[in-house]
């Protein structure tokens, strides 16, 4: 393998809008896979750049959460020679029903890839199907009335080859989100 040699980049966002936060939330069940995806070779120039390898009548869950109360992450770790990335997405579900608890009931030794559009539009991936962020949910009730009271997700996937990727415009434009309830 040849070596290549950091290449110079402008990286400040002079004069340039670069907005932190998350506007849509998506979620598919890793075993909704038809083949692992995304793989090495669905990689070009550090974006994915093939379409999800799910059935075509699959919908990408999607949770209307409340604002500033999505996060993803990611951190690259190891010693050198080792190293590899880990993906994180924090959540929260507002309110206590029992449609929270039947949504929530399929994260239960489930794992899944979630799909995050940014603030400037760009859709991220945080996990992949054969290496699943697996969330762990905590509920609190709020000590009082103006307190949060809900669900906060918190999962990772570690040992992934890449860090978060964007998706191409081209096949963020044609995932196949389900609406959400009136």
């Amino acid at each position: 393998m040849s070596n290549v040699n950091f290449a110079s980049l402008v990286v400040d966002s002079h004069q340039e809008g670069n907005p932190g936060g998350v506007y849509t939330l998506g979620v598919v069940l890793a075993k909704s896979f038809t083949a692992p995806w995304p793989v090495k070779g669905d990689i070009t120039a550090g974006e994915i750049t093939v379409a999800p390898r799910i059935p075509v009548a699959t919908k990408i869950a999607v949770y209307d959460f409340p604002d500033g109360k999505v996060e993803a992450s990611s951190e690259k770790q190891g010693e050198p020679g080792f190293q590899s990335f880990k993906h994180n997405i924090e959540f929260m579900f507002a309110s206590f029903s029992k449609g929270h608890q039947a949504e929530l009931s399929k994260f239960l030794n489930a794992g899944g890839v979630f799909f995050v559009e940014m603030g400037d539009g760009l859709f991220g991936v945080v996990g992949s199907s054969k290496t699943p962020v697996y969330a762990k949910q905590s509920f609190k009730t709020g000590k009082k009335g103006g307190d949060p009271r809900g669900f906060t997700m918190k999962g990772d996937a570690d040992g992934i080859m890449w860090d978060i990727l964007p998706l191409s415009p081209t096949v963020a434009a044609a995932l196949n989100f389900e609406a959400l309830p009136a």
